[in-house]
């Protein structure tokens, strides 16, 4: 029996799908946001990664491989997938956790597409948590992923440039799911970790901290030096105390915070760098209680927002995913494109009051938890047969790739497939 259906014990649990073995705030707190939302609605949660490594941070939630959902000695309510910038086919060697190991190719496609296959596999409801789509997906792609959207009993994404990428005009269009994130931590239960943290960084003020992100690619390349001289000019004019978090080592976060912070003490600024927090409630403490935020992290700006932090957010490079979540927050003047235009944005910023999200964030969000609760009380029944389509076509598509002997190894034994294969070592054949 399916966890979750009538006649089982409670509403039992859920995996969710992600980058939730990478290094960044953003990514882990997926999972911690839907735990604890779920939670709410009597589920409990499970993460899912392409590597099944967990994260040696507190508060992080540990993992296990994607294609662990087929284990059939343990029943599962239902799949969801997301969030994050997750959906498309890029290679992804280039980050820390998925260097050298042989699956760059296979990361981003087993998040989306290799758990719409489990879930169908698994005969389990399926729910999208509002990820994003960066680019349009190849041509190669598009039935496949027409037909995994199909098969989502609940179908979100971040932003209407994601659902345009997508190609998918149907889905519901909900702001990122991590501007929940005061109702997992309120910003007074922080209070003690913000205080531990600045003994810690010895900080002696605590009321005028600017909170700072620095991703390479967001200078432009333009030097550390010559960006450290016009930070340490902006912090000594607005007598701000420079923070530099690193909020993802699997962008080199944490050897940047350290350079940029080296570089403002030699000019004189008593800067500090939380580029290795302990765990994920360290960067939330610091961000609920800076006095602004400046920076290139859509989720620090996030974190920074949901706690009536001002902000400025770096949009460079200009991902749509900045322009979707301003939108939303009915921010557009927080965007910037350049560090300069950060820089000189901060007088304002520094002096503007205390934000707050718009009513209908949180009321689109809890619609959102509750859609996708709905989703998983509802069994599999309503989205059955589209799943199995996507099966199929998937079946299809590993057979064009990789001939009729993949598709009958599970069938037979070695000594079978060795015959019929004419003696290939099977231990040089790869599954899809």
């Amino acid at each position: 029996m399916t966890a979750g259906a009538p006649g089982s014990e409670g509403p039992g649990e859920v995996l969710i799908s992600g980058m939730f073995d990478m290094l960044n705030f953003g990514d882990l707190m997926f999972p911690v946001v839907a735990a604890h939302e779920l939670g709410q609605r009597g589920y409990r949660v499970q993460a899912l990664s392409p590597t099944g490594a967990t994260v040696a941070l507190k508060q992080a939630l540990p993992t296990r491989p994607i294609w662990s959902a087929l284990d059939p000695d343990r029943q599962f309510a239902g799949m969801l997938i997301g969030g994050g910038y997750i959906v498309h086919t890029h290679r992804m060697d280039s980050l820390r956790e998925y260097r050298g190991q042989g699956i760059g190719a296979a990361v981003a496609p087993a998040v989306w597409l290799g758990s719409t296959l489990a879930a169908a596999l698994r005969d389990l409801p399926l729910a999208w948590n509002a990820p994003g789509v960066p680019h349009p997906l190849r041509p190669g792609v598009d039935a496949l992923a027409a037909a995994a959207f199909d098969a989502a009993d609940y179908l979100s994404l971040r932003d209407a440039g994601s659902a345009r990428m997508a190609k998918a005009p149907g889905a519901k269009i909900v702001p990122d799911p991590i501007l929940g994130l005061a109702r997992v931590w309120p910003r007074q239960a922080l209070a003690e970790d913000f205080l531990r943290l600045c003994a810690q960084m010895g900080l002696e003020r605590q009321d005028r901290i600017l909170a700072v992100h620095v991703r390479q690619r967001s200078l432009g390349g333009e030097p550390i030096p010559s960006f450290a001289d016009g930070l340490a000019a902006a912090c000594v004019s607005l007598d701000l105390t420079p923070v530099l978090i690193g909020l993802g080592t699997a962008h080199s976060d944490d050897r940047i915070a350290r350079e940029i912070t080296a570089a403002l003490r030699d000019r004189g600024i008593a800067a500090a760098a939380l580029d290795r927090p302990e765990g994920l409630r360290d960067v939330a403490a610091l961000l609920a209680h800076a006095r602004t935020y400046a920076g290139s992290s859509l989720h620090g700006y996030i974190a920074a927002a949901v706690y009536g932090v001002p902000g400025i957010l770096v949009a460079r490079p200009a991902y749509r995913k900045f322009d979707g979540l301003v939108a939303h927050l009915e921010r557009p003047g927080d965007l910037v494109n350049s560090w300069d235009a950060a820089l000189a944005a901060l007088p304002g910023t520094c002096a503007a009051p205390q934000t707050r999200l718009p009513d209908a964030v949180p009321e689109q969000l809890c619609q959102h938890w509750d859609s996708i609760a709905a989703a998983f009380a509802a069994g599999p029944a309503p989205k059955r047969q589209a799943r199995l389509r996507f099966a199929a076509l998937a079946m299809r598509a590993g057979l064009e790739q990789a001939g009729p002997d993949w598709a009958m190894t599970p069938f037979t034994t070695a000594k079978d497939r060795a015959a019929a294969l004419d003696g290939t070592d099977l231990l040089e054949m790869e599954p899809f």
